[in-house]
């Protein structure tokens, strides 16, 4: 199967599960409902919006960003007049919500399996971590006894944080990873995209070899990420304005750490201003006029959408490593 593009995602099949939706739209009774979708599901709307219909509900979609189970709608779900909220694409992280929420985890029907064989020839490894995203858990235990199969030896995670299942990760916890690190020589990871198995290889030391369901391998590497943050870090320790980043999205509002890394900051003489927004873009950073930022927000606005500006960004981690109180190495998110 040919890559897609973002906006092309919701043409694959996904689990919608339309009878456990239909089972709680008739439980709550709710007459207008919100609906979330992430990036790349828009286009199940009409899918979705039948569901609706058929069940005598109003949907209200929710346009605001939805980049996981920390970035809930449910305030402005509320605010629309919904008696409850369909949240897709991402597992419950047991955030506390103003009305009813369904997490509907949008679990993709495409078998990896054929992808992660191609992937094998030539690893060079025999003990593997396995971890991919919720889109595939599906398929986990099948991957696991197709590596089996194939003579490798395979370890699976707990998640230690936000994470819902064994092997899962998202960008705030790789504990799956973490958890089996010193048993294993590499990481295989299966899902889209770069960002999760970057921060495997970050967390863990460890290459990490990402497949591609819809086909295709990248292996990445570590020592290229600590590189690229090292000199990010290095670039911080002229800087005297600091920004610090708070998101007010319910997942992530982190308002105690914003306040700890100010201390530290104004403690080693540095100016700092707090910079509270709810979808932070790191293109926007600029008309603030900061040297350089803090996000204590989600990891992934310094680790993967300021790859492509000029600004510096740190995360709180990496603050405490300019500032000298710990090393790079472990790397933690």
């Amino acid at each position: 199967m040919e890559k897609l593009a973002l906006h092309e995602l919701w043409m694959l099949p996904y689990d919608l599960e339309e009878e456990r939706a239909k089972e709680f739209l008739r439980r709550r009774g709710a007459g207008r409902v919100g609906v979330q979708l992430p990036p790349g599901l828009g286009g199940c709307w009409p899918e979705i919006g039948a569901t609706l219909e058929e069940c005598g509900v109003e949907g209200i979609l929710v346009g605001s960003s939805c980049y996981g189970a920390c970035d809930l709608a449910d305030e402005e779900a509320l605010k629309a007049g919904c008696g409850a909220l369909l949240h897709y694409g991402h597992s419950d992280m047991g955030l506390p919500s103003k009305l009813p929420v369904l997490y509907i985890e949008a679990r993709m029907r495409v078998d990896p399996s054929p992808a992660v064989e191609d992937a094998l020839h030539g690893l060079g490894y025999k003990r593997l971590g396995l971890t991919t995203t919720v889109q595939h858990l599906s398929y986990l235990e099948n991957l696991r006894k197709l590596l089996l199969s194939r003579g490798f030896e395979v370890h699976i995670g707990k998640p230690s944080g936000r994470a819902k299942y064994l092997g899962q990760i998202l960008g705030c916890d790789v504990g799956s990873a973490t958890s089996v690190a010193e048993k294993v020589e590499a990481f295989l990871h299966v899902g889209t995209g770069s960002f999760h198995p970057l921060g495997v290889a970050a967390a863990t030391g460890k290459t990490v070899i990402s497949v591609n369901p819809l086909g295709g391998r990248t292996v990445l590497s570590a020592a290229e990420f600590l590189r690229w943050r090292r000199g990010v870090v290095a670039k911080a320790l002229s800087c005297r304005t600091f920004g610090i980043l708070l998101s007010t999205k319910k997942g992530q509002w982190r308002p105690e750490l914003a306040r700890r890394v100010e201390k530290e900051l104004r403690k080693e003489g540095r100016k700092t201003v707090m910079l509270v927004q709810d979808e932070i873009r790191v293109g926007d950073l600029k008309d603030f006029g900061m040297e350089a930022y803090v996000c204590t927000a989600c990891p992934r606005i310094a680790l993967d959408d300021a790859r492509s500006t000029g600004e510096i960004l740190l995360t709180p981690f990496e603050t405490e490593v300019m500032l000298g109180k710990r090393g790079l190495e472990p790397y933690l998110l």
